[in-house]
């Protein structure tokens, strides 16, 4: 090999390390709410609401209680976005308030269990897909449970909180949860 040939090579070399190091440190830079922002997003892409659910020209509203880390992610996650062409506005609860309305998307983090009951309750027979983090919100009639397991986040979906609230949600997302019927 001839020192032209070993100069191509380590530029080459060099250039790929260069290329790969930033994709690296920018995975190794999500945060936990911007992966579930990311995931409560295509959760939305990936669910169905019923017509009456959302008017023409309305825009699409993610609701977040009690966790403003995952409201900020959020509204970075979908600026400039849209779900089956309406804009997408992002609203945020503090854990004590009245159940939001007009929700499309519920996200309860950083609630006690009685505030959660009271938000869920507020939210009972309407299409709202409701997600959370707490242990306990698929049984008290959540819809989606994120969960880590061996380090990856993970998610549950409760089959009957869905078909309930008349949400249909795709078999793409359903082949990557733990469902219970």
């Amino acid at each position: 090999m001839g020192r032209r040939d070993v100069v191509q090579a380590l530029t080459a070399g060099a250039l790929a390390i260069l290329l790969l190091t930033p994709a690296a440190a920018a995975a190794q830079d999500v945060t936990e709410p911007a992966l579930k922002a990311a995931y409560i997003y295509n959760f939305a892409k990936f669910t169905e609401w019923p017509a009456d659910a959302i008017a023409p020209g309305a825009p699409f509203v993610f609701c977040v209680v009690g966790d403003a880390a995952i409201g900020e992610a959020l509204v970075r996650t979908v600026k400039g976005l849209t779900l089956a062409n309406h804009n997408i506005i992002v609203s945020y609860h503090p854990p004590d308030a009245r159940p939001p309305e007009g929700c499309h998307i519920a996200y309860v983090s950083g609630t006690t269990s009685t505030q959660t009951a009271k938000v869920l309750a507020g939210l009972r027979d309407t299409p709202v897909l409701t997600i959370s983090d707490l242990a306990g919100f698929t049984q008290m009639g959540g819809i989606a449970k994120f969960f880590f397991e061996h380090g990856r986040l993970r998610f549950d979906i409760q089959l009957a909180a869905a078909k309930r609230v008349r949400l249909n949600i795709s078999s793409k997302l359903l082949t990557l949860a733990r469902t219970t019927k």
